[in-house]
């Protein structure tokens, strides 16, 4: 395994990036220092592009910039990821944690507490769930 751990996005992660903040740019610069992997799925994508249209159009470029920084996965429609997944989180978030378990990540990271938190204290999922500043205190080289 790569000493890079590989850190799935979810969509609220990459909306708030876009608007920016030094928790945010530190996440990014280890990206682009080489010291974490960010990838995401389509849908994801699909989602904060059209929450930043929605809500924040004046930072489409930060949005451009940001993608720039991810490696952006096809999403599946159905798979063993999605089945063990349906069991964990509610429909609406099912294709986030399948395709970060499909991707190979060590790490989610979302800001949706309401559907992930009761993820985020477990060590059994093969992946870890954390918030941004979670896995920033935690040290992105644990992975």
């Amino acid at each position: 395994m790569s000493s890079r751990p590989k850190v799935f996005l979810d969509a609220n992660i990459i909306f708030s990036a876009a608007l920016g903040g030094p928790t945010f740019e530190l996440l990014l610069r280890l990206a682009n220092e080489g010291a974490v992997r960010l990838v995401t799925g389509y849908s994801c994508v699909v989602e904060a592009s059209r929450n930043v249209e929605r809500k924040r159009p004046d930072r489409q470029q930060a949005f451009g910039d940001t993608l720039a920084s991810l490696s952006i996965e096809q999403d599946e429609e159905a798979d063993e990821h999605a089945e063990w997944a349906t069991k964990l989180v509610h429909p609406d978030d099912v294709h986030v944690l399948a395709a970060a378990r499909r991707v190979g990540a060590q790490v989610l990271i979302t800001g949706d507490t309401t559907h992930f938190g009761h993820l985020m204290k477990r060590d059994d999922l093969g992946l870890r769930v954390r918030t941004l500043s979670a896995f920033l205190l935690e040290g992105p080289l644990r992975a």
